[in-house]
Protein backbone atom coordinates (compact mmCIF):
# COMPACT_ATOMS: atom_id res chain seq x y z
CA UNK A 1 0.00 0.00 0.00
CA UNK A 2 2.92 2.33 0.71
CA UNK A 3 3.87 2.50 -2.97
CA UNK A 4 0.30 2.71 -4.29
CA UNK A 5 -1.03 5.56 -2.13
CA UNK A 6 1.61 7.04 0.15
CA UNK A 7 -0.72 9.56 1.82
CA UNK A 8 -3.22 6.81 2.68
CA UNK A 9 -0.39 4.61 3.98
CA UNK A 10 0.95 7.42 6.18
CA UNK A 11 -2.51 8.16 7.60
CA UNK A 12 -3.04 4.49 8.46
CA UNK A 13 0.38 4.30 10.12
CA UNK A 14 -0.41 7.44 12.11
CA UNK A 15 -3.68 5.88 13.23
CA UNK A 16 -1.91 2.72 14.37
CA UNK A 17 0.89 4.52 16.17
CA UNK A 18 -1.16 7.09 18.11
CA UNK A 19 -3.94 7.11 20.68
CA UNK A 20 -7.17 7.90 18.82
CA UNK A 21 -8.58 10.30 21.42
CA UNK A 22 -5.32 12.23 21.73
CA UNK A 23 -5.11 12.54 17.92
CA UNK A 24 -8.73 13.70 17.67
CA UNK A 25 -9.74 10.56 15.78
CA UNK A 26 -12.24 9.20 18.25
CA UNK A 27 -15.20 9.80 15.89
CA UNK A 28 -14.36 7.08 13.35
CA UNK A 29 -16.62 4.13 12.64
CA UNK A 30 -16.34 1.05 10.42
CA UNK A 31 -17.46 2.83 7.25
CA UNK A 32 -15.69 4.34 4.26
CA UNK A 33 -16.79 6.82 1.61
CA UNK A 34 -16.30 5.51 -1.93
CA UNK A 35 -16.64 7.47 -5.15
CA UNK A 36 -17.68 5.49 -8.21
CA UNK A 37 -18.63 7.03 -11.53
CA UNK A 38 -18.99 10.46 -9.89
CA UNK A 39 -21.31 9.25 -7.12
CA UNK A 40 -20.13 9.17 -3.50
CA UNK A 41 -21.58 6.57 -1.17
CA UNK A 42 -20.79 5.30 2.30
CA UNK A 43 -19.97 1.60 2.55
CA UNK A 44 -19.76 -0.44 5.70
CA UNK A 45 -16.47 -2.23 6.27
CA UNK A 46 -18.28 -4.89 8.29
CA UNK A 47 -21.94 -5.58 9.07
CA UNK A 48 -23.51 -2.75 11.08
CA UNK A 49 -20.24 -0.82 10.68
CA UNK A 50 -21.92 2.57 11.01
CA UNK A 51 -22.74 1.66 14.61
CA UNK A 52 -19.29 0.32 15.55
CA UNK A 53 -16.81 2.90 16.83
CA UNK A 54 -13.12 2.53 16.02
CA UNK A 55 -11.22 2.25 19.29
CA UNK A 56 -7.61 1.71 20.23
CA UNK A 57 -8.53 -1.92 20.81
CA UNK A 58 -9.97 -2.54 17.32
CA UNK A 59 -8.03 -0.06 15.17
CA UNK A 60 -5.85 -2.83 13.66
CA UNK A 61 -9.00 -4.50 12.34
CA UNK A 62 -10.20 -1.13 11.00
CA UNK A 63 -6.92 -0.53 9.14
CA UNK A 64 -7.04 -4.04 7.68
CA UNK A 65 -10.65 -3.68 6.50
CA UNK A 66 -10.28 -0.16 5.11
CA UNK A 67 -7.10 -1.20 3.26
CA UNK A 68 -8.91 -4.20 1.74
CA UNK A 69 -11.82 -1.97 0.72
CA UNK A 70 -9.47 0.57 -0.84
CA UNK A 71 -7.57 -2.07 -2.80
CA UNK A 72 -10.48 -4.20 -4.03
CA UNK A 73 -13.89 -3.24 -2.71
CA UNK A 74 -13.86 0.29 -4.04
CA UNK A 75 -13.38 -0.98 -7.60
CA UNK A 76 -15.61 -4.05 -7.32
CA UNK A 77 -18.02 -2.91 -10.05
CA UNK A 78 -15.14 -2.15 -12.44
CA UNK A 79 -13.59 -5.57 -11.78
CA UNK A 80 -16.96 -7.24 -12.38
CA UNK A 81 -17.43 -5.36 -15.66
CA UNK A 82 -13.92 -6.34 -16.79
CA UNK A 83 -14.46 -10.00 -15.91
CA UNK A 84 -17.88 -10.08 -17.61
CA UNK A 85 -16.27 -8.78 -20.81
CA UNK A 86 -13.27 -11.09 -20.48
CA UNK A 87 -15.53 -14.13 -20.02
CA UNK A 88 -17.57 -13.06 -23.06
CA UNK A 89 -14.39 -13.42 -25.12
CA UNK A 90 -12.93 -16.47 -23.35
CA UNK A 91 -15.50 -18.55 -21.46
CA UNK A 92 -14.58 -19.22 -17.84
CA UNK A 93 -14.65 -23.01 -18.24
CA UNK A 94 -11.94 -22.79 -20.93
CA UNK A 95 -9.44 -20.87 -18.80
CA UNK A 96 -10.18 -22.50 -15.44
CA UNK A 97 -7.78 -25.33 -16.27
CA UNK A 98 -4.80 -22.94 -16.23
CA UNK A 99 -2.94 -21.67 -13.17
CA UNK A 100 -2.48 -17.91 -12.83
CA UNK A 101 1.14 -18.21 -14.05
CA UNK A 102 0.13 -20.28 -17.09
CA UNK A 103 -2.65 -17.82 -17.96
CA UNK A 104 -0.26 -14.89 -17.69
CA UNK A 105 2.15 -16.69 -20.02
CA UNK A 106 -0.64 -17.39 -22.53
CA UNK A 107 -1.78 -13.76 -22.53
CA UNK A 108 1.59 -11.99 -22.34
CA UNK A 109 4.04 -14.50 -23.77
CA UNK A 110 7.62 -14.92 -22.66
CA UNK A 111 9.32 -11.82 -21.30
CA UNK A 112 11.94 -10.38 -23.63
CA UNK A 113 14.95 -8.34 -22.81
CA UNK A 114 14.69 -4.67 -23.83
CA UNK A 115 18.03 -5.02 -25.63
CA UNK A 116 16.55 -7.69 -27.95
CA UNK A 117 13.65 -5.51 -29.08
Amino acid sequence: MEHEDYAFYKSMMFLLEHDLAEAGLDNLDFTMEIEEFGVTETRELKPNGHNIAVTNANKKEYVKLISQMKMTGSIRSQIKAFLDGFYDIIPKHLISIFSDNELELLISGFPQSISRI
